[in-house]
């Protein structure tokens, strides 16, 4: 048998060493949008002279819609520095999206708690924002966890995801996963996509109460018709394994395909193998190496040595063993076993210039210039 041969019978058993990674946990970004409330002279309800307050606050209010910022914040802040809670928080958030030109989010901070204090919730939650980032203020977790507190109800799921977060991370209250489970499941039956997922993945790993495979297929599922990608890489996991649903490759593939069209490289990974294996799909080497090269262009180490593979064998694509061992070299710097066996077979049936191209290649693969 010609060295050539042994180098394929060997990159084929690489290649079935590769395993299929199924699950993975995003840890979740924290929901940071600011409530905007609609700007209303109606809004404000006002106990003794209510009429001038209310003709003033429409008064900002029109020349907030007309663009006029300047007249806006004007009139905002003098019924702000009178004590209205709404014009503290509207004028607020002219601050934080920088409407007027100047953004200021520790003015903002003080606008906010001026009008939390009062009970405003939209200003509560976003004072709990700034809190837990740290915008124009520093960084304090137990007054996040405080504000989050006063406003979290079904009806600000946002807030309610955020408590569940510190909860479960114990930033700026002790850890509890039973109190992030329950805020979670709060947030993601008022259809908070991030929650829903979360809530799956505590489901699926029992978390904080007993495993529920159906309940992680139930929320996985919910928050992958709202687009979640990563739990459409879940969902698929789950329809292939059979976990929780009936074994279904085809569907599994149908979700690896949503998540890898958002770009989540293990799901293009997984895609590629399905394509390459036909399962769930018909068998298309093509694609596979499609999908594969989109998640080796992010790095995964699984997909650079398939596709090296690939590339090595003209599987999909055209048969080019310097590519293939630039590709390999990458996938093991990245420490895919498997490469480091590939790249010892192959080195030496490669003349200098050839070693020297593959090298070339490696530096500049990842960004696609080749």
């Amino acid at each position: 048998m010609t060295s050539s041969a042994n180098a394929r019978d060997w990159l084929l058993i690489c290649l079935l060493r590769e395993f299929m990674i199924i699950f993975k946990r995003l840890l979740g970004n924290w929901s940071v949008r600011l409530a905007v409330a609609v700007r209303s002279a109606s809004f404000i309800v006002l106990g003794c002279g209510c009429a001038v307050a209310k003709a003033d606050y429409a008064l900002a209010a029109q020349a907030y819609a007309a663009g006029d910022f300047t007249t806006a914040q004007d009139e905002y802040r003098q019924l702000a520095e009178e004590g209205l809670a709404q014009a503290q928080y509207d004028l607020g958030i002219m601050l934080i999206n920088g409407d007027g030109g100047v953004v200021d989010p520790a003015g903002a901070a003080k606008l906010f708690e001026a009008a939390a204090v009062q009970g405003h919730e939209a200003s509560q939650y976003n004072l709990g924002v700034i809190k837990l980032r740290g915008l124009g203020v520093p960084q304090d977790f137990g007054n996040a966890f405080r504000w989050f507190s006063a406003v979290a109800s079904p009806a600000q799921p946002s807030a309610c995801y955020n408590l569940a977060l510190l909860y479960e991370q114990g930033k700026g209250t002790p850890v509890s996963a039973s109190q992030a489970r329950h805020w979670f499941q709060v947030a993601a039956e008022a259809g908070h996509r991030e929650a829903q997922y979360n809530l799956g993945q505590i489901y699926y790993e029992g978390v904080g109460g007993p495993a529920d495979l159906d309940l992680a297929v139930k929320w996985f599922s919910a928050a992958a018709d709202q687009g979640s990608a990563e739990a459409q890489y879940n969902l698929a996991g789950l329809y292939y394994l059979g976990a929780g649903v009936e074994q279904d490759f085809a569907s599994a593939a149908d979700w690896y395909r949503k998540a890898a069209e958002q770009g989540d490289p293990l799901a293009q990974f997984n895609l590629g193998r399905m394509y390459r294996f036909g399962e769930g799909v018909a068998e298309d080497p093509q694609l596979a190496a499609r999908w594969y090269q989109q998640a080796a262009r992010q790095g995964d180490s699984y997909a650079l040595n398939n596709l090296a593979y690939m590339t090595f064998n003209g599987l999909g694509v055209d048969e080019d063993p310097v590519l293939a061992l630039a590709l390999f070299t990458l996938a093991n710097e990245r420490g895919n076993a498997n490469a480091s066996m590939a790249i010892e077979l192959l080195r030496p049936q490669l003349g200098l210039d050839e070693l020297k191209r593959a090298e070339e290649i490696a530096r500049t693969w990842l960004s696609g210039d080749q």
